[in-house]
């Protein structure tokens, strides 16, 4: 990914980032082309370079409540992130495959627009918010994102990124393959509630 290296050589307008980051985001972003939120402009260098790095087909929408981001010659949409209403008036039915939220508070309102597959990338989330919905997952239980919809959660120091998957009707079921069963009983699995794969 070459967000790391363009980051680092950085001569436009100011961007800033936890280290780890950068890490994230090279592991995280696909190389093909994506159409990107990113919500929390500050400066505005993190527009500029991701609309360099980007392949070409990509895209990049910025939101940001600070009226003078506005007026720094990158395109971003001033308002309210956590505001449905705005977020649905401003966004409509687009889309995202990555959204990247550096905004204050926390990114709940937002997950509608993010697309099955992709990714809510968040920097600088208080381990208070990070650890419920770490813990509803590993529960299968309820936090602020619909647990059905989270496919994972990857946890960096200070970055959070959250997987979306289809939304099931069903959780996740233990299933189960194969003939032989030496040491645990198929029956006693069965009993635990494993399912058999079927084949046809």
């Amino acid at each position: 990914m070459a967000f790391r290296d363009r980051w680092l050589n950085n001569a436009g307008l100011m961007s800033d980032h936890y280290e780890v980051f950068l890490h994230a985001v090279e592991r995280e972003i696909p190389e093909t082309p994506v159409n990107m939120l990113i919500v929390g402009v500050g400066n505005g260098g993190d527009v500029e370079i991701w609309r360099d790095v980007l392949p070409e087909g990509s895209t990049v929408t910025a939101i940001d409540r600070n009226a003078k981001c506005g007026d720094l010659g990158i395109d971003v949409l001033v308002g309210d992130p956590s505001d449905k209403a705005w977020l649905l008036q401003t966004l409509g039915r687009a889309a995202y495959d990555i959204v990247i939220w550096s905004h204050a508070g926390v990114p709940e309102a937002i997950w509608p627009w993010i697309t099955p597959g992709g990714r809510l990338v968040v920097e600088g989330l208080w381990p208070p918010t990070v650890i419920p919905l770490v813990s509803a997952v590993v529960k299968d239980v309820e936090s602020w994102l619909p647990t059905e919809e989270i496919m994972r959660v990857t946890v960096f120091p200070h970055v959070l990124v959250v997987e979306k998957r289809n939304a099931r009707v069903l959780s996740y079921i233990r299933i189960m393959t194969g003939n032989f069963a030496e040491v645990i009983p198929e029956a006693d699995l069965i009993a635990d509630g494993v399912k058999r794969v079927l084949v046809d």
